[in-house]
């Protein structure tokens, strides 16, 4: 019996021992999650170009990012803040009453002068972490990684390959505001672009009222955003290279020019294939409704629906095209309109997005022939 009980109680004490082990473990683990600015450090000054710098040096750790992109980040909070991490619009005195109430409005806080709802993420955030709003490092990881779909734009943004079309980019879509300061906004970031950049060739920079560097302006080959890209070393089907103005043969046959036109219920990524054949489609007077996916699950997705769908070319409808297909990205493919059929009936001219000048909005065309895996679907 004696040893029996023995037994029982070297079983009792080791079981305790592997359950403190494993609390200390998770105990542990808590810690370090929540320590989520480690990766993230800016400098505090009163130096805007040291503070600058150092969030510069921070986005370049992320993968995608580009220089044009940074300097259309830097050359928004120039215009926001200053770089002042700790600053109230107006200059007013910071109040948490008023801060932490989300109707509120014209009381932005920080580099990227939050306001609204967002204000009040951001103060939540803080808190959270133990931590200032004012802390200029966990503003830029609440950007980035805490602000909800609008940390997605601005990782969309800062892969951007254009200073000015970044910077807009930026204004428009993630800040939402700032409404007549664009050139000013492209103008400071033209300057960090010259600062920073080294001379990078990822952007074109307009040197004709800044005297700031400028690069080559070269169109991406490969676009591997989120929703659709096209791989342009993978071949344009017949015609070769995506080109920016209407083929001479088929101006003629395209009545509807207007390419730039958007729709206010688009919900699809800017920028992207599938956000321009919404607009695209709209324009038309045969539309296709958001939620479709990416490029290549567009002709499945919507023969589900109840789209008519086909494997030749019509006028008007939309194209999606399968994983490789025509160039498309090997994950995601692609989607665009048909715009005009050649004379011969054996090709057909396409208008695009996310091709030319990646995640801008630039249109471009091409000239194609129907083949394996492209899916036609009309608008309804």
């Amino acid at each position: 019996m004696k040893k029996l009980l023995k037994g029982y109680l070297v079983a009792i004490l080791s079981l305790v021992f592997l359950i403190v082990v494993i609390i200390g473990m998770f105990a542990g683990n808590s810690n370090q999650c929540q320590s989520t600015t480690s990766d993230v450090s800016v400098t505090t000054s009163a130096d805007k170009e040291a503070v600058a710098k150092s969030i510069h040096d921070n986005l370049k750790k992320i993968s995608g990012v580009t220089e044009a992109g940074i300097a259309g980040y830097l050359g928004n909070t120039e215009n926001e803040s200053g770089f002042n991490a700790s600053i109230v619009q107006s200059n007013a005195t910071f109040n948490e009453a008023t801060a932490m109430n989300a109707s509120i409005s014209g009381y932005a806080l920080g580099l990227n002068q939050w306001d609204n709802s967002r204000r009040v993420e951001l103060l939540n955030y803080a808190k959270s972490q133990n931590k200032k709003w004012t802390d200029a490092s966990l503003q830029l990881y609440f950007a980035l990684n805490h602000d909800g779909t609008n940390s997605d734009l601005l990782k969309q943004g800062l892969k951007m390959t254009n200073v000015d079309d970044a910077t807009e980019f930026l204004r428009a879509k993630w800040e939402r505001g700032g409404a007549g300061t664009t050139s000013k906004r492209q103008a400071y970031a033209r300057a960090w672009y010259a600062k920073f950049s080294n001379e990078s060739s990822d952007t074109a920079v307009d040197t004709a009222t800044t005297g700031t560097k400028t690069s080559q302006n070269t169109d991406n080959t490969t676009n591997n955003s989120s929703g659709c890209s096209t791989d342009l070393a993978q071949g344009m089907g017949t015609s070769g290279a995506p080109v920016k103005e209407i083929p001479s043969a088929y101006k003629s046959k395209i009545k509807d020019t207007n390419f730039t036109a958007t729709s206010s219920s688009n919900t699809y990524p800017f920028g992207q294939c599938t956000w321009y054949v919404y607009n695209r489609m709209q324009e038309l007077g045969t539309p296709v409704e958001n939620g479709l996916g990416n490029g290549a699950d567009w002709g499945a997705n919507a023969k589900s629906k109840g789209y008519k769908t086909d494997s030749q070319p019509h006028v008007g409808w939309a194209v999606s095209f399968a994983q490789g297909a025509d160039g498309a990205d090997p994950t995601y493919g692609h989607v665009a309109v048909v715009e005009a059929i050649s004379d011969d009936g054996k090709h057909f001219l396409v208008s695009e997005c996310n091709v030319v000048a990646s995640g801008t909005g630039t249109v471009s065309f091409r000239e194609l022939t129907a083949g394996q895996g492209v899916t036609f679907i009309q608008g309804k």
